[in-house]
């Protein structure tokens, strides 16, 4: 299993796609940590209070929930880009059995997905400082439990996005559909859910559940220390406000959006891993 790992680590290497993806990642996290300190009404309210608030937390998760459609491509092109090279065969048959391959690969798509959240958290937090100082990010504690947070995200849609790559095989369909369905498909369907009177079945979405990961950890500290600061009741439309913001949920705590998003995760995968052992290769 090692040298097929190491293997995976070689052709991800070896191809630009990996930093082609990661320099997106690192600009937007940066941009979206820096700029989003500004958005609508926080700036003013730091005013207004004339005390800091933790929006560097806020900025963090934003980039976070940004930067996981480009790990979730990535880990599309696992398979599928092996599949339009023609290369899947021999990478079989020398790899066999084909279910220790795709399990090779989730870990290597997996651990440069790590890096990834690495790069963002390191990104968003310096476009954060620059945006907000280093009082913008609260108690240490708080930062660093985001950006774990952000790592799990990062990971969890790498290998939810292995998995699709490894069901869907085509990579323009793969690329196309994740994208169609994180920016179009979820929303119609989240606004079908509320017209039907569904308002919570939206939080069980896949994208709302893996924003869910970061947003809700990031929020509810954001409002206890907004509640803190002003000694005021925060009304529950200020946390809808800023999950939309953030890409988190008020529905869920941030690790029951873990297990959904996870269980959604582990469906692509299995799913990816048993439909390749059975494939026709020729």
């Amino acid at each position: 299993m090692g040298a097929l790992v190491k293997a995976e680590f070689r052709k991800i290497f070896t191809i630009n796609l990996w930093w082609a993806l990661l320099v997106p990642v690192v600009v937007l996290s940066f941009g979206a940590g820096w700029f989003g300190t500004y958005f609508g009404s926080l700036d003013q309210l730091r005013a207004d209070l004339g005390t800091t608030l933790p929006v560097g937390l806020l900025t963090v998760s934003m980039s976070t929930n940004f930067s996981t459609l480009f790990a979730a491509l990535f880990g599309a092109m696992a398979v599928a880009a092996e599949h339009r090279n023609r290369s899947i065969t021999t990478t079989f048959l020398t790899g066999s059995p084909r279910g220790a391959v795709i399990g090779a690969k989730l870990i290597a798509y997996a651990s440069v997905g790590l890096g990834y959240g690495v790069a963002n958290f390191l990104f968003g937090s310096l476009g954060g400082l620059l945006g907000s100082g280093i009082d913008g990010f609260g108690d240490p504690l708080d930062w660093l439990a985001v950006g774990g947070a952000g790592l799990l995200a990062m990971v969890l849609w790498t290998v939810l996005g292995v998995g699709f790559g490894a069901l869907v095989v085509n990579s323009v369909a793969a690329i196309t559909s994740l994208l169609v369905y994180r920016f179009v498909i979820e929303s119609i369907l989240a606004s079908v859910f509320v017209r039907a009177g569904l308002t919570s079945a939206g939080a069980y979405l896949p994208a709302a559940a893996g924003g869910g990961i970061v947003g809700n950890v990031a929020v509810p500290i954001f409002i206890q220390d907004l509640k803190q600061s002003t000694g005021r009741y925060v009304p529950p439309e200020a946390s809808d406000a800023l999950n939309v913001f953030t890409g988190g949920s008020v529905v869920h705590t941030w690790w029951v959006s873990l297990l959904i998003f996870t269980g959604y995760a582990a469906v692509f995968a299995a799913g990816g891993w048993l439909l390749s052992r059975q494939r026709d290769i020729t």
